[in-house]
């Protein structure tokens, strides 16, 4: 009980301090950041059919309002450079991240199929 406490804690501390780290860089004036609304729509479509699907109204609503704010700003999406166009530090970023997902993809069948 107090082990689950304690890390209750832990989490609400970390939430914090990164809330004051985001808070403090955006007060700093070379601080830009303007959002990218092309994933804006990625993630509306793809919580749309997930809130529909899970009778959800949280997720298709949320979803429609993503949806929505990635079209209507479809002007300002951000194109993407292609895996062959970026810089090797970036590259082995992206596929590691690739092959740590796909493993977690793997070993979760796995324990779903033993758990049966």
């Amino acid at each position: 009980m107090t082990s689950s406490i304690i890390l209750a804690a832990l989490i609400t501390i970390l939430i914090v301090a990164l809330g004051i780290l985001f808070i403090y860089k955006r007060k700093d004036p070379e601080y830009k950041h303007e959002p990218d609304y092309r994933v804006f729509f990625i993630l509306g479509i793809t919580w749309l059919p997930l809130g529909i699907a899970t009778d959800n109204p949280a997720f298709w609503g949320m979803g429609a309002v993503f949806m929505i704010a990635g079209l209507a700003n479809r002007d300002k999406w951000k194109e993407q450079p292609k895996f062959s166009e970026m810089d090797p530090a970036k590259r082995k970023l992206k596929l590691s991240i690739i092959i740590g997902l796909t493993v977690l993809l793997v070993a979760g069948i796995l324990v779903f199929l033993l758990a049966k």
